[in-house]
This record gives structure tokens, C-alpha cells and sequence, in this order.
């Protein structure tokens, strides 16, 4: 009698820290909460909100609101509108007196 051989479908962990995928009798393709897995998701979720509080993914919400809400508007292209955002924080009174 032969030894059963693992389905070819399914992926089987070969080390710590690897991402395995689900077996047949789950969903297919969706990847198992690894230690690993959990980390990499953390570190993309601290990385957007870094980005998001200092103002790098700016654009790409203004890119966003444009193609959104204003269809048949052009928008600017990123030198245009990093050029616009500076003028506009720095030309005008920064001062209280």
C-alpha cells in the first residue's frame, strides 16, 4: 500500500514564519494568520498612517477626490499640484501679529 501523498492544491508550511494556504475544505486561496503574516499587515497599517499623517499620500487622496467626485476634471499632475500646495501654505500671513 502506497503512503498518501498531500493534495497538490494545498501548501504545506516549510519553516517558521511562512505563509501556508487554507486546505480544500476552506476557502481556497485565502492565506492563514501567521505570525508573519499578522506582521506584515501591521507594518503596512503603521505604514499608510504614517504616510497619511505627514501628508505623503496626499496626492494620491487628491487623485482619488477627483476622479470621484469632479469625472470630467483633469487632475493636475503631482509637480503641479506639490507646487500648489506650497504656494498656498507659504504665501499668505503665517503669523498671528
Amino acid at each position: 500500500m502506497r503512503p498518501e501523498m498531500p493534495s497538490p492544491r494545498l501548501e504545506r508550511p516549510s519553516g517558521a514564519g511562512r505563509m501556508e494556504r487554507l486546505g480544500a475544505d476552506s476557502r481556497r486561496g485565502q492565506l492563514l494568520r501567521t505570525p508573519a503574516n499578522t506582521g506584515w499587515r501591521l507594518m503596512q497599517a503603521v505604514w499608510r498612517f504614517v504616510r497619511q499623517v505627514s501628508g505623503d499620500d496626499a496626492y494620491e487622496r487628491y487623485r482619488d477626490h477627483i476622479l470621484q467626485a469632479h469625472p470630467g476634471q483633469p487632475a493636475m499632475t503631482r509637480t503641479a499640484y506639490y507646487r500648489f500646495r506650497t504656494e498656498q501654505k507659504w504665501n499668505r500671513i503665517t503669523r498671528c501679529c
